[in-house]
């Protein structure tokens, strides 16, 4: 996706900080791809009144996650000597049920694997998850997969059920994108990629521009899809994922791969630790106000995306979990925000 995002005129850089720490009235997109850290709660804040209000778009590819799945995972590493078990499944799925909660947005706990096509494009979904919570007046596309996870009443009669995958909506200013599987978008682990689904949803996150079949009558859900909270996905109450997490236990805090003005504080719209710093020459920026309460999305848009190390071994896998951003900058100028994870398809811990 990287080199997709590079040929089609996109320039990448790296943040590894919280969501607070960048303007998003001076971006377009935020890309969430497989990701499997939390949330400080800011961040959720933040979010929410950056696309409700400030107008930003936000596209989220989710992964699988089972907790019956992960807890039959647990295996015997013959180089440690020691027992290994998931700490996640291929995303976070309750932490990113808790960031899209107030879009009335969640994904289930299936783990779906199939082949689909969407005007003429084939795709594979590899072990994806569905949608089950959803706005009424979006549009979501459903088709027929195997359901492979453990919970599954199918997985032994062999028999596939038809499965919500990709919601598209418009939410206050903002508009927001979410499909359950990110392995499309990975090169190495993808059968096909999704990269032309990307575009689409970009020119639409981005620019509004709605694609006919996408948006086609027929896509269109009067009525919420609604799933009761106890039904959703659950955190695993046997493993300490704050070993591995960037933020349990942790300060919300800007580093130095944010803008210079908002280093050492807690970012944009927060009561800031410090004062506020500025280079020699350049403006400082009031950042005791909320950004994005008024303003609205610039018509220049831009990528933001984060991407995790890939590293077998537990000490690199806490060290993976900090999450890391790229900003895309495309040569026309419309600009796009990603977040991207690791290319793990679940956390092991010893």
């Amino acid at each position: 996706m990287y080199n997709m995002l590079r040929d089609s005129g996109y320039f990448v850089e790296t943040l590894g900080s919280p969501f607070t720490c960048f303007d998003a009235s001076q971006y377009g997109t935020l890309l969430m791809v497989d990701l499997e850290d939390e949330y400080f709660e800011e961040e959720i804040e933040k979010l929410m009144d950056d696309v409700i209000h400030g107008g930003l778009g936000l596209a989220v590819f989710g992964e699988w996650y089972n907790v019956n799945s992960m807890s039959k995972m647990r295996f015997f590493d013959d180089n440690t000597r020691s027992w290994w078990t998931p700490v996640t499944g291929g995303a976070n799925i309750p932490a990113l049920n808790e960031l899209l909660a107030p879009f009335g947005i969640a994904f289930g706990e299936r783990i779906l694997n199939g082949d689909f096509s969407i005007d003429g494009e084939q795709s594979h979904y590899a072990s994806g998850t569905d949608i089950v919570k959803f706005p009424g007046g979006g549009y979501v596309h459903s088709f027929e997969f195997q359901d492979n996870s453990e919970s599954s009443t199918t997985r032994s009669s062999g028999m596939t059920k038809e499965s919500s995958i990709l919601g598209l909506t418009e939410i206050g200013a903002g508009r927001v994108v979410v499909y359950g599987d990110s392995n499309c978008l990975d090169s190495s682990h993808m059968v096909t990629n999704c990269y032309w689904l990307l575009r689409k949803i970009l020119d639409f996150t981005c620019s509004n521009i709605k694609d006919s079949v996408l948006f086609s009558d027929s896509a269109r859900i009067s009525f919420p899809m609604h799933e009761e909270e106890s039904r959703l996905p659950s955190r695993r109450t046997d493993v300490n994922f704050s070993v591995y997490s960037g933020v349990l236990g942790r300060e919300l805090m800007c580093h130095h791969d944010s803008r210079f003005e908002v280093w050492g504080t807690k970012g944009y719209g927060i009561q800031l630790m410090g004062r506020n710093r500025r280079l020699p020459g350049y403006p400082t920026t009031g950042l005791d106000i909320d950004l994005n309460s008024t303003t609205k999305a610039s018509e220049s848009k831009k990528i933001h995306a984060t991407k995790l190390k890939k590293n077998s071994s537990v000490t690199i896998i806490q060290e993976a979990l900090a999450r890391v951003w790229t900003f895309c900058v495309h040569s026309t100028m419309r600009r796009l925000i990603c977040q991207f994870s690791s290319q793990h398809n679940g956390w092991f811990q010893l």
